[in-house]
């Protein structure tokens, strides 16, 4: 029989999930309700089954359930499970293990008192709510897996393979930039708990993910017109400082390369 609760900690709760929208806490509740009550306190690695189980049936609602799932669950041999959740309701199961071992003794003690060679008739209570969660301790044992996060160094820049996926998503490289300046500047100013990140990677998929709400993608169109604008301002600057330096303009002739005076692009020396 499962445990009908699982332990809610809200300060570590809100430390870790300040920074998320109204849709996606809605959604990582729901996601920590479906994978306790699940034998084994995990799902399978199956989004399609996830989206059924998490009633998401638009791509909107699909979208807040793979941003969650990104960020605070793990896939390991086909299971999806959160590190946190799976202590807690390992904690649980040995408690009641513990409980139902000490019925099972407090039987037999009291058969043998009366004489009876029978089994006892001793059953084990149902998993109950323990009248209070023991408060969580920040220190780990040694050799314990839980990763522990970490805060954005002031010496970060941006990888090479995020900027790689972000240009892959369709977002625009001086926005990419753009971005993770402010991802920076964002991040290393939150204080506190709040601050610290179990996986940064995710992070700043998920950052990239909201600012195309308000910043929408270029597409390759808007990038070479783009390249084509700049080209054709270069072209402009270079004849008026020819124009003004007194020689007159030849549109048969190449334009000097900036910073090379006696070299015109895609010609010879002149």
């Amino acid at each position: 029989m499962g445990l009908s609760y699982f332990p809610l900690y809200a300060d570590d709760f809100e430390a870790d999930t300040a920074h998320l929208t109204l849709a996606e806490d809605g959604a990582y509740n729901r996601l920590l309700r479906l994978c306790w009550r699940t034998p084994g306190c995990s799902l399978p690695a199956d989004r399609e089954w996830i989206y059924r189980r998490m009633r998401a049936h638009t791509d909107a609602d699909k979208q807040v359930v793979d941003t969650v799932l990104d960020e605070f669950f793990t896939v390991r041999d086909g299971r999806c499970s959160n590190a946190r959740l799976t202590k807690e309701w390992l904690a649980a199961n040995e408690a009641h293990e513990r409980r139902k071992r000490a019925g099972a003794k407090g039987g037999s003690a009291k058969g043998a008192k009366t004489k009876e060679n029978g089994p006892s008739n001793a059953e084990a209570m149902p998993k109950q709510p323990e009248p209070e969660p023991e408060p969580y301790k920040k220190g780990e044992p040694k050799g314990s897996p839980k990763k522990r996060g970490t805060r954005l160094s002031e010496n970060w820049f941006l990888p090479m393979d995020w900027g790689e996926w972000a240009v892959s998503e369709g977002y625009d490289v001086d926005a990419i930039r753009e971005q993770a300046a402010c991802f920076k500047d964002y991040w290393i100013g939150v204080p506190g708990q709040k601050g610290v990140k179990l996986d940064w990677e995710a992070t700043w998929r998920n950052w990239m993910r909201r600012s195309a709400k308000s910043s929408p993608k270029r597409s390759k169109g808007d990038e070479r017109l783009a390249a084509a604008m700049r080209a054709a301002e270069r072209f402009d600057r270079e004849k008026e400082l020819r124009l003004a330096g007194g020689t007159d303009y030849d549109a048969s002739q190449p334009l000097l390369h900036p910073g090379h005076p006696r070299r015109a692009i895609g010609g010879g020396d002149g």
